[in-house]
């Protein structure tokens, strides 16, 4: 854990979703993997709003094209005040946003905190782009990363994630729990079976892998899907 003690935090959170929150401020470094619509905006934006209170710092939050402008108005409505920027002669005091595609026009050097949503931008090992955030975001005190789509058979994709945030590199996390199976078809590597409960719960000791809130032992009220209605239409 890189992280500090977290002070009372936005009442808009759920209770599950304060747990979270907790853990992550304590953590410092690591990442929330949760399905769509649990709230992952909000509790990013509590994340970056407590490392600005604890450092007295700046918190940069790189996103996709379109979703800066969705993360200030979700700001706005929960009383965090969240500056989008396209430069860095742009930025101001407390929580900064831009998309990934200006990020190099920042001072990476100058932010204590960086939050990546939508953090499948790191998928691709040898990318350019997860190259140059690894690099730029090496030195950063807090990091945190945050996706819906991490694939439990995405080996590369999970080793990327842990890579950015300084948990270990590929290559370590191949070493320690992975064989390298020539016999396979595939990429060659596989999962030692001795080593699938201590690799998953590593993984578990820096993300927080959620589907719905009874996971973490809550109620899912208001988090169920309705039941799927099928209907077909025979067209002549």
């Amino acid at each position: 854990a890189h992280g500090f003690e977290p002070k009372p935090l936005n009442p808009a959170l759920f209770d599950w979703q304060a747990l979270i929150v907790r853990w992550a401020i304590r953590q410092g470094r690591c990442a929330l993997f949760e399905d769509c619509g649990l709230g992952k905006t909000l509790q990013q934006l509590e994340w970056a709003r407590q490392v600005v209170d604890h450092t007295g710092g700046n918190v940069l939050i790189l996103c996709p094209l379109a979703v800066a402008s969705q993360t200030v108005a979700e700001g706005a409505r929960f009383g965090i005040a969240v500056n989008h920027c396209m430069e860095h002669e742009q930025v101001k005091d407390g929580i900064t946003i831009t998309n990934y595609e200006r990020f190099e026009k920042f001072d990476t050097a100058q932010f204590v905190g960086v939050v990546l949503d939508e953090s499948s931008i790191l998928k691709a090992f040898m990318g350019k782009t997860r190259i140059a955030l690894t690099e730029a975001f090496q030195s950063t005190p807090y990091r945190l990363v945050c996706t819906a789509t991490p694939s439990p058979n995405d080996l590369d994709e999970l080793a990327c994630q842990a890579h950015f945030l300084g948990v270990s590199t590929r290559a370590e996390m191949l070493a320690t729990y992975f064989i390298n199976d020539t016999q396979d078809t595939g990429e060659g590597w596989r999962l030692k079976k001795h080593a699938q409960s201590e690799f998953w719960k590593w993984v578990a000791s820096w993300a927080a892998c959620v589907s719905k809130p009874s996971d973490l032992g809550f109620i899912d009220e208001g988090f169920e899907l309705p039941q799927l209605k099928m209907h077909t239409h025979v067209v002549e």
